[in-house]
């Protein structure tokens, strides 16, 4: 487990989000739920997690952003 302090900003973000997504029936959203699915949803985007049911190799958003070299002559 990690311990973070989270700046004011964050703190009132995550505060919103878990009121929009604490609605049944999924119950009662702890911080540490929000914060893991928030913290797991962007880590897929960027390409650092595998997607659910996807086991091919992971490439970071960063990485497929790269532009070819050009090839010299």
């Amino acid at each position: 487990m990690t311990s973070v302090t989270l700046d004011d900003a964050l703190v009132e973000g995550l505060k919103q989000f878990i009121a929009e997504h604490d609605e049944p029936p999924g119950g009662r959203m702890s911080a540490q739920d929000a914060v893991n699915v928030i913290v797991q949803d962007w880590l897929m985007a960027q390409g650092y997690i595998a997607l659910p049911g996807d086991s091919d190799a992971i490439t970071t958003a960063a990485k497929a952003s790269q532009l070819p070299k050009p090839e010299c002559a």
